[in-house]
């Protein structure tokens, strides 16, 4: 790959005035940058489909595949898309993603990771921080249904889904993981608001001032773990007593247990990419907010100047936790994955 994300030029960035702060710019959702009559207008040109992708312990994933009318002709590349926490392939940001990559000739997959959107039905499992192998079994399925042709294979993930990512990348990179085929074909890869050190993450929701992220998320997670643990009876007893409190809380009783970890540190210190993101070889473009709330700067400080050369650090001053509202109330991100992928190919 010949692009540097160190050459790149991000989108200008002037925050929205009433949003100002991580909490403010968090909390409260950007407007879509394309209306409904300009989408009406790209998607009667789009074919969609979706593919089932087998996973390890019996479990299936729903990958939905985006494709433009001009892609058919010249392909021009493919993104990954992968979603947060309490995300799916229909979250606000994943399809305000779609669309400007669709609107510029790029397709796109959108992956529901286990327990999330359309893969519930299908999972024994829930999806967790670590789970790099779903990534890589997805973006294989890509490069085949992509065919042998060299066009490239680019991928985004969010919040979770950019550990997730960078945990993929990083494994490859450091000789964890063996390096596929067509591993040539990746790149720019973009993690916006990763946790990358998730027990640095756990120590700053344990705040009290944080409360009320626990509540929304645990609610979100209680939600899908009670799905799935129907499936699983000699796992039903986990969501016996009072519900967690604190994410630390819910994954010490139920992520952990869930996806095989003796305990939650040993989740967080196995699951973060931390530990490989240096490793990580191919053009990589890692974005944070100075007042992220829920993931802590500091995680990034110090690694701005160990990472390989070919991985870029981008600390913003504001947009919170993925949100980055500009002054018309559009999303910042959506400008920057559109201008990222429309630079690289």
């Amino acid at each position: 790959m010949t692009f540097s994300v160190h050459r790149f030029e991000p989108p200008s960035f002037v925050p929205h005035r009433w949003r100002r702060g991580g909490h403010l710019q968090t909390l409260l959702a950007p407007r879509p940058t394309m209306s409904i009559s300009e989408w009406q207008k790209l998607s009667s040109g789009v074919k969609s489909e979706k593919h089932r992708l087998p996973v390890s312990d019996n479990d299936t994933l729903i990958l939905h595949d985006d494709t433009p009318e001009s892609w058919l002709g010249t392909p021009r590349g493919s993104v990954l898309l992968l979603h947060g926490i309490c995300g799916c392939h229909a979250a606000d940001y994943m399809v305000r993603f779609k669309r400007r990559l669709l609107a510029i000739g790029i397709r796109v997959f959108r992956l529901d990771m286990r327990g999330c959107g359309e893969s519930v039905a299908y999972c024994r499992g829930i999806t967790h921080a670590g789970r790099s192998e779903d990534v890589l079994a997805a973006i294989e399925r890509i490069a085949d249904l992509t065919g042998e042709q060299a066009a490239p294979i680019g991928a985004v993930g969010t919040s979770l889904g950019g550990n997730q990512l960078l945990r993929a990348a990083g494994r490859i990179g450091a000789g964890l993981d063996a390096r596929p085929s067509y591993w040539d074909r990746i790149g720019p890869i973009l993690a916006i608001a990763p946790p990358i050190d998730l027990q640095a993450c756990s120590d700053r929701m344990e705040s009290w001032s944080l409360r009320f992220y626990n509540h929304y998320f645990i609610t979100q997670l209680l939600r899908r773990a009670k799905s799935t643990l129907q499936m699983r009876e000699e796992l039903g007893s986990l969501l016996d007593g009072r519900a967690p409190k604190t994410l630390r809380e819910f994954d010490r009783r139920i992520t952990a247990p869930m996806a095989g970890f003796p305990c939650e540190r040993t989740y967080y210190a196995e699951s973060s990419a931390h530990s490989v993101v240096e490793q990580i070889d191919v053009p990589a473009l890692i974005v944070t907010a100075a007042d992220d709330p829920l993931v802590p700067v500091d995680s990034f400080v110090a690694l701005r100047d160990r990472v390989h050369e070919s991985t870029r650090v981008l600390t913003m001053p504001t947009g919170g936790h993925h949100g980055y509202t500009q002054s018309d109330g559009t999303a910042w991100t959506d400008e920057l994955v559109a201008k990222l992928y429309d630079s690289a190919w």
